[in-house]
């Protein structure tokens, strides 16, 4: 069902690109031009529109791969990469010598600015719109909202603030290029609360039923809005809106873990925001293409790229005997010529070999090459309740209630619980939930944000030999941002620094 009703969906995006130009400031598309008049004077023209800009929210295919692995988890004790072309380009996020030209930091500020232009456009359109009714005119805007909110925060957390892009009405292309030419990056307090708005605004006005899948909810806004709160170590907000995720009374653990990841288990309910993918080449998930370890044996026609995403040995044996979860990897395996291949540890040496792969999106079986259908998820069910256990920790200390929360999940994966009697300070818990929360999200590119709001991002990086420093909690503006518009202040530790370090 789902892939019927995303294939209708991408068949609305195609015709909104169609439909579309574009005009451009920070080299970015910033304007839809359009006659409301005749494409857009009704619902169903705007939901193309709308189409347009969840396609431009949308990381998938390498923009995902670059997101979530090189910026989020090469740079922690989860995962690194070697091999193939894209070793030169991730080697960088792996050793923290990264540049202020880094074509993979500035692709994903257009992305997002992209996505933000497009909502904006979807929202002065709905100012004009007639003959629709308010609740529906209120649900566009919200999903408007959504995309914005979502790409604002997807930059925040890479590059901290950015301007704040507004678009008087009635304003000309060349005006338009002024102000995205001129605008700072917006005050932290402005910024965050212009996010806080648009995620209120959205969870009040979205649907709880993800309908068709990909389309924003009332979950999915209060789950961002959890995380945003999270990230600025708000814990009574983060608390107070997770347990309004919980209060919706639709979200609930998956039975079988490894199976979630799959294209046969996506159709869960605890998969909160997601991006849609189908084995189609611009809506694919190729992430299975660069972990596959050489000479793997496999059944259809799958790409097993050069490049390779493996795991620390370390971080594997973090996981308890009978760990469920320890099923999305591979540590052995015999490959097509018959010979056995270890990837956790020598077996003369026992040195580790830092080679183990996860296999948390199952191969496809209807992908082909590189393209694969597992949709890739960004906030699901187990993070909220973590959240609100590492929230109840940090308002109350080590409590029966924070514990609850940390044993479902637990619980799914197969292990005991964790007894209050065992933790008898904040410091203690905190630590474990930052543990615990890596055995849960490995390959889903939180780690890094995990790190850094409990303050061991640069202090973990170190001790794997990594000359970190603490302005690389940000990454740098882009170089060519920054000579585009002149009001851009590059962040803290960045403004000497070499165009490739």
């Amino acid at each position: 069902m789902k892939k019927t009703q995303y294939l209708g969906f991408a068949t609305a995006v195609l015709a909104a690109l169609m439909l579309s130009g574009c005009y451009g400031f920070l080299k970015e598309e910033v304007y839809t031009e359009y006659d409301p008049s005749q494409v857009l004077k009704d619902e169903e023209g705007v939901n193309a529109l709308l189409a347009g800009a969840y396609s431009k929210s949308r990381m998938v295919g390498y923009n995902s791969r670059n997101f979530t692995y090189m910026m989020n988890e090469f740079c922690t004790d989860i995962a690194f990469e070697t091999g193939g072309g894209l070793e030169a380009s991730c080697t960088p996020y792996i050793n923290f010598t990264w540049g202020i030209n880094d074509q993979f930091l500035d692709t994903h500020w257009r992305n997002m600015y992209s996505a933000i232009s497009s909502a904006n456009s979807v929202l002065s359109v709905t100012k004009s719109l007639t003959g629709v009714p308010e609740e529906t005119i209120a649900k566009i805007q919200g999903e408007a909202r959504f995309i914005r909110a979502s790409s604002y925060y997807y930059l925040y957390t890479i590059f901290g603030t950015t301007p704040i892009i507004e678009i008087p009405e009635g304003a000309t292309p060349e005006e338009i290029e002024t102000i995205g030419n001129s605008t700072p990056r917006a005050e932290k307090s402005d910024f965050v609360n212009y996010i806080i708005k648009d995620l209120e605004f959205a969870a009040a006005n979205l649907p709880v039923v993800e309908d068709p899948i990909g389309r924003a909810t009332k979950g999915a806004a209060l789950a961002l809005l959890t995380k945003l709160y999270m990230h600025e170590t708000d814990w009574a907000n983060a608390q107070n809106t997770a347990k309004k995720v919980v209060e919706l009374n639709h979200y609930s653990l998956s039975d079988d873990y490894a199976k979630m990841f799959s294209v046969e288990g996506e159709n869960n309910l605890e998969y909160i925001y997601r991006a849609p993918c189908l084995p189609v080449s611009g809506y694919h998930n190729n992430y299975m293409a660069h972990a596959l370890p050489p000479k793997y044996p496999t059944l259809l026609p799958y790409d097993n790229f050069g490049a390779q995403f493996r795991t620390y040995t370390a971080f594997y044996e973090t996981f308890e005997d009978g760990d469920k979860r320890r099923e999305c990897f591979v540590t052995h395996y015999i490959n097509t010529d018959g010979e056995e291949v270890e990837l956790l540890r020598d077996t003369v040496t026992r040195d580790p070999l830092d080679n183990v792969r996860s296999f948390k999106y199952a191969l496809d079986p209807n992908g082909t090459g590189e393209l694969h259908g597992n949709d890739i998820v960004l906030i699901r069910y187990a993070d909220i309740l973590l959240c609100l256990a590492e929230a109840d920790n940090e308002l109350n200390g080590p409590t029966q209630t924070g514990l609850d929360y940390i044993n479902a999940v637990r619980d799914r994966a197969g292990l005991e619980h964790w007894k209050l009697i065992d933790y008898t300070t904040k410091d203690e818990l905190r630590d474990s939930i930052l543990a615990e929360r890596g055995r849960e999200f490995f390959s889903e590119g939180l780690r890094r944000e995990d790190l850094i709001r409990h303050g061991k991002f640069i202090s973990n990086a170190r001790k794997r030999g990594k000359d970190a420093q603490e302005y690389h909690v940000l990454y740098p503006i882009p170089l060519s941002q920054l000579q585009t518009n002149p009001k851009l202040v590059q962040n803290p530790g960045y403004q000497s620094a070499p165009a490739q370090q």
